[in-house]
């Protein structure tokens, strides 16, 4: 009885413990692990996603109103979210709905496209040269290339730019101009990645253009013409030259275009974000205007003159290299300069009783050699008006004085690429030609060969051409680059930058 005992003892343990082990082998079945997405935002978790490619297709199903707006087929997830895949034994989750309405409420969404990014270098004369960097979104890098092209067109004539790309410009044979490069300054990067909804993004090329060449996308200024008006007259009237009146203005393709009364045009300033930058080789035949020789007779009374022999212009044919920037010469190259014709020189007897330190106001003196180009005249430029000609011919070519006179002032010892000294002159002498109040200036020079209170004749060599003070474009600090190198030269009545005021140095001529 004892032993039976035992047995039954002993069989209902095992049965107990196969028991425990079933049902612990149940339980346990019923409890297999699962992938779950946890959902944060600036590393802080917001809650539980059952599917992350469940959860992204409800954002973008749900706005559809970006879609639209960005004409894109796909919105994202805005920035500082970070879906990671979980394994866990907890099966609960939030619903789709609930984790978008915390990101809507907290975050923009955001959509893939292109971010560019322009590095451009600037100086002007109260700073030293320094990098900035403007960003642009678009939706496809396609909408940035196509408003390139528009920019480039608005500086460069479109037959041009297309037997350009073509490579179907006809070669110079005698005369004529063959652009050899067009190219961006500044340095440009693209890059893909996801834009948040909040931030400008660019989907139209007219707007992208519009923001490339004012900075801006605000509305610009316009004007209605009035009878009477020309291109010219407006165009100063707002602080354009003629060649930015036409870029704001398209549809014109000359200065002498006629206008109509009521008409409207484009009067803002223009201030490209980029730098279009062309290169052009030219050769032109070009009139060498003839030189005045003045002699002195000193049996003949001061006043009285005759012409000894009439002056005849002469011709050259001349090569250049230039470089434009928006529009603008920035940079000119004599390649070489061929005389076709010489040039014949006036002669001009007058009488004298002394060497005079007055100016004779009816005989006035180029201020450099030829042949030369005027690369700005006495105009509005860049939304200030030029108040003098440049005239470029070569680093170191020789300036002359333009009349008989005194020096009043020099400036001296600056070096190239410090565009702050003498105030942006650079190197520069003043003289006061000691009749009527005029005096003549000669800025950024290479060298100065007068002295303040120095008596100087009609073309005498005063200086000698250069780059120093604040040049377009800048050179190095202290190289020896010829970058920005021309003759500032202005005509004033009474002492420059001292209450006098400019003339255009033209009317001289």
């Amino acid at each position: 009885m004892k032993g039976k005992w035992s047995i039954g003892i002993i069989f209902i343990i095992m049965f107990s413990i196969a028991s425990i082990f079933l049902l612990g082998f149940k339980l346990t079945s019923n409890k297999n692990p699962i992938e779950l997405y946890n959902v944060y935002l600036d590393g802080e978790k917001i809650g539980t996603v059952k599917s992350k490619d469940d959860f992204e297709a409800y954002i973008n199903k749900k706005e559809e109103t970006l879609k639209e707006k960005y004409k894109v087929s796909k919105i994202y997830t805005p920035k500082g979210v970070e879906i990671k895949k979980i394994v866990t034994y907890n099966q609960k989750y939030d619903s789709n709905e609930k984790i978008y309405n915390l990101l809507v409420k907290e975050q923009n969404f955001t959509l893939k496209g292109t971010i560019i990014k322009i590095e451009k270098e600037e100086s002007s004369e109260e700073e030293e040269a320094k990098k900035t960097e403007t960003t642009i979104n678009v939706t496809s890098k396609d909408v940035f290339d196509e408003a390139i092209v528009n920019i480039v067109k608005a500086f460069i004539d479109e037959k041009e730019y297309n037997s350009f790309m073509e490579g179907t410009q006809s070669p110079i044979v005698d005369t004529g101009s063959l652009v050899e490069s067009i190219y961006l300054k500044e340095n440009v990067t693209y890059k893909e990645g996801y834009i948040s909804t909040d931030e400008v993004i660019f989907t139209d090329v007219g707007e992208l253009t519009k923001y490339l060449m004012y900075g801006s996308t605000e509305e610009q200024n316009t004007y209605i013409v009035k009878e009477g008006d020309t291109i010219e007259s407006i165009a100063n009237a707002n602080k354009l030259n003629t060649k930015e009146f036409l870029i704001a203005n398209p549809e014109f393709t000359s200065v002498n275009n006629l206008l109509y009364e009521s008409q409207k045009v484009n009067v803002g300033l223009i201030n490209p974000i980029i730098s279009v930058v062309v290169e052009k080789h030219a050769v032109a035949e070009e009139v060498s205007k003839y030189p005045t020789e003045i002699k002195y007779d000193s049996e003949l009374v001061i006043g009285y003159s005759y012409i000894e022999r009439e002056g005849e212009n002469g011709l050259d044919k001349v090569t250049r290299k230039y470089q434009y920037i928006n529009g603008q010469v920035a940079d000119v190259a004599l390649v070489s300069s061929v005389e076709i014709k010489p040039a014949v020189s006036q002669i001009v007897v007058k009488g004298e009783r002394y060497v005079p330190n007055v100016a004779d106001l009816s005989y006035w003196a180029w201020p450099t050699s030829t042949p030369y180009t005027i690369t700005t005249g006495y105009e509005y430029r860049w939304g200030s008006f030029h108040a003098a000609i440049d005239i470029y011919v070569g680093w170191g070519s020789p300036v002359y004085a333009a009349n008989n006179g005194t020096v009043a002032a020099v400036g001296n010892n600056c070096v190239r690429g410090d565009t702050r000294c003498n105030g942006g002159r650079g190197n520069y002498v003043i003289i006061n030609h000691n009749i009527s109040g005029y005096y003549t200036q000669y800025m950024h020079l290479a060298a100065v060969y007068v002295k303040p209170g120095q008596v100087v004749s009609r073309g005498q060599r005063i200086a000698a051409m250069g780059n120093t003070g604040s040049v377009v474009p800048t050179p190095p600090y202290g190289s020896s680059s010829y970058a920005g190198t021309h003759l500032d030269f202005g005509v004033w009545i009474g002492m420059p930058y001292q209450g006098g005021s400019t003339r255009n140095p033209f009317s001289l001529y």
